[in-house]
């Protein structure tokens, strides 16, 4: 299932500008081996290996179940909707799902959710931002809000949010988002707590600021403001929390980004996305949070349950992938990354048709330049002969996926995305390297934007 209206979960805009810019430019410490430490992946000569990936995380520090508080719920889930654009559809769909689970008292699902009278925002029950504390609905009632009758929702209602602007409360400004989880953590303790942004999303470029002096990539894009939520301004929307974020969840395209998941290392715990761009319908809340009242032991046992709802809810549909980040080990990606950039720049110009290949081969996205990091450093050491670029290659493949690496698990359509493997990074062609790439955390601890701006061709 596709969404009512068959959207995808990314604006359509920028991806058509990232196909053209793609098409008009240019030419065509080391991560542990499993079960021991690898200081050196190469001690015999010839080309060394990765370890495997999708190893078992649980004895992860981020998997960790919080200790129990006593007299308040194990899980708080918060979920950010901003359905001013064209997934408003969507939305009802999603809380239909909510509703028929429900809140009890193990789980509280509390969400702020905004409609409104726009170009493309479908049509909406109500024109306002609303917050609902969602309780378990019978079956009449969530066929009617999925028909768009959200008056059934009314016995669900909380103070909505009070700070707008223009008598509208802006749902692509970060300082929304800041409150909503802010109020949620105070007034919703638990023992655990997840954090959803639901919207469009396309990695860390922006969207409905395009024609705007140049920013970094956003998401939340409310199509009544003209506003989003830019990546770099993710740190502060989520900072300041009554508790930790155990999960910070982005149901929206293309988020599952090197670029994004170090913007908010310091943000949770653990982080879950696509890498691709999803179905407008997205996660199947219905099925993970029924998982989570089963179960929902730890961050890393929720968070797999999405993974595992989401690719099932779309069996024909190989153009699906879904990964759980340890945000903890980005950190180490960020260093290895920075050799893996400074060994492609010692060799731009030795190595340039090894290079060409690997970009014009490697697993992208609807955003071209959107590619999967692993396969790329793959693709790039298998052809090398240099001994030095294929030691930094595995080094940084396996601070990705290793007993010790950032991505613990990865699922993904059978077919169309069979090299993808949980975390994708910006490599555009010669020429169409965007400036405003250079304002992420990322760029500001590696040198993999001076390689990208050096490649010949």
């Amino acid at each position: 299932m596709l969404g009512r209206f068959f959207w995808r979960r990314w604006t359509s805009y920028v991806g058509v500008l990232g196909i053209l810019s793609a098409a008009l430019s240019g030419c065509g410490g080391s991560g542990g081996a499993i079960g021991l430490p690898n200081p050196n992946p190469n001690p015999g000569g010839g080309n060394p290996t990765p370890s495997p990936g999708d190893p078992d995380f649980t004895t992860r520090a981020a998997c960790t179940a919080n200790p129990r508080r006593g007299n308040v719920p194990r899980w708080t889930v918060l979920v950010y909707i901003n359905a001013a654009n064209n997934l408003q559809p969507d939305s009802l769909t999603n809380i239909a799902q909510m509703a028929s689970i429900g809140s009890d008292a193990n789980v509280n699902i509390v969400v702020q959710w905004k409609q409104a009278n726009c170009a493309d925002c479908g049509i909406p029950s109500y024109d306002a931002t609303r917050r609902y504390l969602i309780r378990q609905h019978s079956a009449a009632d969530v066929t009617q809000i999925r028909a768009g009758n959200t008056a059934v929702l009314d016995s669900d209602r909380l103070s909505d949010a009070a700070n707008t602007v223009n008598n509208t409360v802006d749902m692509g400004d970060w300082r929304v988002l800041k409150d909503f989880v802010s109020w949620g953590t105070q007034n919703y303790p638990a023992d655990h707590l997840m954090v959803i942004v639901w919207n469009h999303g396309s990695g860390w470029r922006p969207t409905t600021r395009a024609a705007r002096p140049p920013v970094t990539r956003a998401v939340s894009q409310d199509n009544q403001t003209g506003n989003e939520i830019q990546t770099a301004e993710l740190p502060q929307a989520l900072a300041g929390t009554a508790q930790p974020i155990d999960v910070l969840a982005f149901d929206a395209s293309l988020m599952q980004m090197a670029e994004v998941a170090y913007e908010v290392r310091n943000s949770a715990r653990v982080m879950i996305g696509s890498e691709e761009s999803p179905p407008g319908a997205g996660y199947p809340y219905d099925v993970w949070l029924t998982a989570l009242k089963n179960s929902g032991a730890n961050p890393c046992d929720l968070s797999n349950s999405v993974l595992n709802a989401f690719v099932a809810a779309y069996p024909s549909n190989a153009n699906i992938t879904q990964s759980l980040i340890d945000l903890s080990k980005m950190d180490n990606v960020a260093t290895q990354l920075n050799s893996f950039g400074a060994a492609l720049r010692g060799r731009v110009s030795t190595d340039a048709t090894a290079i060409e290949n690997a970009r014009d081969n490697v697993q992208r996205y609807d955003y071209p330049e959107n590619k999967d990091l692993y396969h790329y450093a793959d693709l790039i050491r298998t052809t090398t002969t240099d001994t030095n670029l294929q030691t930094a290659a595995v080094n940084l493949q396996n601070a990705l996926r290793s007993t010790n690496g950032a991505i613990m698990r990865n699922r993904r359509g059978q077919f169309q995305q069979t090299n993808s493997n949980g975390l994708a990074i910006y490599i555009p062609r010669p020429g169409a390297y965007l400036q405003s790439y250079n304002e992420l955390a990322l760029t500001n601890v590696t040198v993999w934007d001076e390689f990208l701006r050096e490649q010949v061709r």
